[in-house]
């Protein structure tokens, strides 16, 4: 198996077609069967969870809610080489959330009007780590750690069950080192709605946040018109190795690998505008794979074959290859070249959940070990949203305050507006405080 090289603008239409199930996280069946689940969790409460959980999970579950026994016995079965890991990784994560947090603010901008931000955290969330490709006790971290920053006081997590109906430790583990107060098994889509609604064991929260695949994804949205604050498009991952002539081809197959090996519906391509480089690593991929773990090596093959969206693009010039990677809008994105081509392509890429530069940024350090947040936005959705972070979980009120002189001031331009809008009441309520 060779990875198929295709050139941009010339092959688009190839490409396009290659990359066709990027642009379209879940359809409308998927997004009725999730507005189902919501439906009879919201009346069936934890009855309607364990048979979601039975029907989609084929797990039959006794409980939905960890027992405190239960979460103290999880996060004291974690090797410390592991533990002091996670703690480290939760350092970072504190560190970047924190600098990234909004701060409430004042300020005079005329003379008797002052206005500002009050901010404040979500009374509560619920926070959904999905296992069933393998555990992720980094985003346990990553959300958990935002949560906690941001002063959330209320944090629950949900996962799915393993076949026994157990949680994974280290999962558990991860996100209770980091803060969580509350954990739950049982179906995705159901925990999410039980999360909405509330059920007799999963709590009813402000926000919920997670990735995962289509139905997740159509979950988040569900929840958002119910008035639950979330964060959309955090779908199957995909990276973007841009690159030069300078970079290694076989640094750049295993930053591909990298990200491929979450499963075959990721997405993994390297644009180029090297034909050279494009050829070494579409060699180097087929050799590493040939060497990668027996129970990653299907994946790597499928993401790379006929049926995957592993994708080369060799690029007429370093602003085309850009002006793709900006349509396409990536969740990672890794610049790998000179200095001029790193400042170049950061100066032209509008759209991605991150962008890491140089050979010694790889996407396993972000996603890992350096703070910045790795619950990204994928399937085109880095047009318009960004990664998870302690911002998401906050709420901001705008503050405002005049002084009689001030608002003495405004009274002409409510009285025009309101009157033109036909609403007397508007004006009288100004003009009342000078009669």
């Amino acid at each position: 198996m060779k990875p198929i090289v295709y050139a941009y603008p010339r092959d688009k239409e190839a490409i396009v077609a290659r990359l066709r199930p990027r642009r379209a996280l879940y359809d409308r069946s998927v997004l009725q069967g999730v507005y189902r689940i919501f439906d009879e969790v919201s009346a069936g409460g934890d009855a309607a969870v364990k048979a979601a959980t039975a029907t989609f999970d084929g797990v039959e579950l006794d409980k939905i809610e960890l027992t405190r026994a239960q979460i103290e016995a999880y996060a004291a079965s974690v090797p410390a080489p592991l533990r002091a890991a996670m703690e480290t990784a939760m350092a970072h994560i504190e560190e970047t959330n924190r600098a990234l947090l909004p701060k409430s603010w004042t300020k005079q901008i005329r003379p008797g009007t002052v206005l500002g931000e009050k901010v404040v955290p979500l009374d509560s969330v619920g926070i959904w780590i999905p296992c069933r490709k393998g555990p992720l006790v980094s985003t346990a971290l990553m959300l958990v750690t935002a949560a906690k920053t941001a002063g959330v006081k209320e944090i629950a997590v949900g996962m799915p069950p393993s076949k026994d109906g157990s949680a994974d430790a280290g999962t558990v583990a991860a996100a209770r080192l980091a803060g969580a107060h509350r954990f739950v098994v049982g179906n995705g889509v159901a925990v999410i709605a039980g999360f909405t609604n509330g059920t007799e064991s999963i709590p009813r929260v402000a926000g919920v946040f997670g990735p995962g695949p289509g139905g997740i994804a159509a979950a988040m949205s569900v929840a958002q018109s119910y008035g639950v604050k979330t964060a959309l498009g955090l779908g199957p991952t995909e990276c973007v190795v841009l690159a030069d002539d300078t970079a290694d081809p076989r640094l750049v197959a295993l930053d591909l690998i990298n990200e491929a090996e979450h499963g075959p519906d990721s997405a993994a391509i390297l644009v180029t505008v090297s034909a050279a480089l494009a050829a070494e690593t579409a060699d180097r991929l087929r050799d590493e794979i040939g060497r990668a773990a027996e129970s990653k090596r299907e994946i790597l093959r499928h993401v790379f074959g006929p049926e995957g969206t592993g994708t080369i693009v060799t690029a007429d010039s370093l602003e085309d290859a850009c002006d793709w990677v900006s349509d396409f809008a990536p969740e990672h994105v890794m610049i790998v070249g000179t200095d001029r081509t790193k400042a170049d392509a950061l100066a032209r890429i509008r759209n991605a959940g991150e962008i890491l530069l140089g050979a010694y940024t790889p996407f396993s350090a972000a996603n890992y070990a350096i703070g910045i947040p790795a619950v990204l936005p994928t399937n085109g959705f880095a047009r318009s949203f960004s990664g998870v972070t302690s911002r998401d979980m906050v709420k901001i009120s705008t503050v405002g305050e005049l002084s009689r002189r001030a608002l003495e001031e405004l009274v002409p331009i409510v009285e025009k507006l309101g009157e033109y809008e036909r609403l007397p009441g508007h004006v009288q309520a100004a003009e009342a405080r000078f009669r």
